[in-house]
Order: C-alpha cells, then structure tokens, then sequence
C-alpha cells in the first residue's frame, strides 16, 4: 500500500529536498506552502508529481479541512522565518504567527487521528546564557530549561514543543517527533542579500559582486555549526521509520558536532570563488548569538545517525547551485 504524507514548508530549503526524497522511495506527497519563501522550481522534476497547495496555515478551518485523515505522516516544516533583523523588528509578529500556525497543524492532526507527526524545531529554543560565546560547551537537549531563548521565534517553538508532548499524553496512537535543527544548509536556499542566511548570501555576493568585500555583521569570531541538507534528510527518514517502535522521538538535536567561524566560512567561500575579496565588519550590529554548538550524542543512540558532508564540500555545491540559478 502506498504511503502518503503531507509536508507543509514543502517547498522551503528542507521542504523541498525531503519530497524529493519521498517520492524516490514511492511515496504519494502532498506539499502545503504559502510560497512566501519557498519556490515550486526548487521541487525540480518532482513538481509534477506531487500535490500543491497554495494555503494560509494560520487559518484554523483551512488547517482541518486540508490536514486530513488520509495522511500517513504529516512533516511540519512551516514557520514564520527570517534574518535577523525580522527577528529583532517583528518580535510580535513572529511569535504570534508560529504559534497560530503550529497549533492549527497539530489540532487537525489530532482532531483527524494522523498517526505520525515530525516536528520541525529549532536550536533558537536554547537559553541565550548558553550560546553567549564562541567557545560555548556543546548544548544538551536537556539544557532547554530554565527556558530563556534570545528570540521570540525560538519562545514559540519551544511552546509548540509543549503542546506536542501534551498531545501525546492525550492520544495514546499518536507517534511524534521533535527535531531540533542547527544550521541546516544546501541549494535552494534563499540567497538575497537583504534576507538570506550567511552562506548563500557569501556565495551570492563572490558570484555576482567580487569587487564589494563581505559585509560581516559583528567580529567574524562567532562561531556557528552547519549540516548539509541531504544529512539531515537521512535523519529525517530514520526518524520516521523510528515512529514504528516508539511514541515520541526526542526532542533530539539534528545538525553537526563542528564549531566553526564566519570568518571561517567567509574564507572558504572566498577560495571556492579563486577571487581575491576583501572582508569588512560592522562591529556595530547586535551580535545575538556568539556560539552555537549542539550535542548530538542522543541522536547517535537513538538513530545511529550522524551528518559525514564534510563542509568545503558542502559549500562547493551551494556555489555551484547559486551560479545555476543566478544565470537562468
């Protein structure tokens, strides 16, 4: 019997590789995107074999009309993102959203009985006093209380963890997963200068603009970790078949056990391009975050999975895939 699955954010960074994934391995895929981020293109060649559908997921009745009960597995990747100066300007706006549309997907999968739920977290749920320096200690999935995360994003996520575990107490048949992804990165990442992240955005600014030096916000010591998507796929896929045999998966940390710098990054971007490109820094910029870094020893035990791109590798391909789409 064929499975079938939902993936709202399907055609996001994560949304899109993951069907493309499913449909590999013979599922029937339905994607539910605003198309405010997300780009059908990225769906490549699968496009036409899925189903599309443009909706508002902070609309209740949208939620259980769509978000039935044929579904096998719903994966929930839908947010309200952005950088972070969105974070930092629409505080309000970010939270409420996440909130709205977190409870509405995770009412209609209860109130139609949809056995399996992935969660898309996020590493933003960690207390800010953790994450206060380049050399911070690897985080925990324990250390998410006292909860004190920086941004709002991250209050909503963690929120929406809670009604998660308390939906399990409730539903004995539900299966659920938490996943809390760190610095997940690959092609069809949004590459913007005003509001990409800061790989796509290096590799977009060496393609296009080589004689403007990069624009570093804060002291490019900061210290980040990145996993290639097709790694946190694979994950994804064991968490999946995980659910079988138990009733909550995590939460669990989804990323890579490898500090590195922006300078770092900027550096290995800037050999990749064979360009000579300076680098400037705006020490006025708030830095947010100082070093985030994320124990992945749960994940090994439970899943037996851990990310192997290593990440000039990684970048490479990022670069490769911003030329191809900068050129079309």
């Amino acid at each position: 019997m064929i499975k079938k699955a939902l993936v709202t954010g399907g055609a996001g960074l994560i949304g899109s590789h993951l069907v493309k994934r499913l449909v590999n391995e013979g599922y029937n895929v339905s994607i539910i995107d605003n198309l405010e981020r997300g780009r059908l293109e990225y769906l490549g060649e699968q496009k036409d074999r899925v189903t599309f559908l443009k909706l508002d997921l902070r609309d209740a009745k949208i939620c259980e009309d769509h978000i039935n009960s044929s579904y096998d597995i719903v994966y929930h990747l839908a947010s309200k993102v952005g950088g972070i100066g969105v974070y930092l300007s629409q505080p309000y706006t970010i939270m409420k959203d996440n909130l709205l549309i977190d409870s509405n997907v995770l009412n209609a999968v209860v109130k139609n009985k949809i056995p399996k739920y992935f969660y898309a977290s996020s590493a933003h749920i960690y207390p800010k006093q953790l994450q206060d320096s380049p050399n911070s200690a690897k985080i925990k999935e324990g250390d998410d209380y006292p909860a004190d995360p920086e941004l709002t994003y991250g209050w909503a996520k963690l929120t929406s963890e809670k009604m998660i575990l308390s939906a399990l107490c409730e539903n004995p048949w539900l299966s659920a997963t938490i996943g809390r992804f760190i610095g997940i990165y690959g092609p069809n990442q949004d590459y913007e200068l005003e509001t990409g992240s800061v790989i796509p955005v290096f590799s977009h600014r060496a393609i296009k603009y080589p004689d403007t030096p990069f624009a570093i916000k804060g002291t490019g010591q900061e210290t980040r970790s990145y996993c290639f998507i097709d790694d946190a796929i694979d994950c994804m896929i064991l968490c999946d078949k995980k659910m079988d045999s138990l009733s909550c998966v995590g939460p669990i940390n989804i990323g890579k056990e490898e500090a590195v710098s922006i300078n770092q990054i900027a550096e290995i971007i800037i050999e990749i391009s064979g360009k000579k490109i300076n680098i400037d820094y705006d020490k006025s910029q708030k830095t947010v975050i100082w070093g985030q870094l994320c124990d992945l020893s749960n994940t090994r035990t439970l899943l037996g999975w851990e990310a192997s791109t290593p990440l000039k590798k990684g970048l490479e391909i990022v670069y490769k895939d911003i030329i191809k789409r900068i050129n079309k």
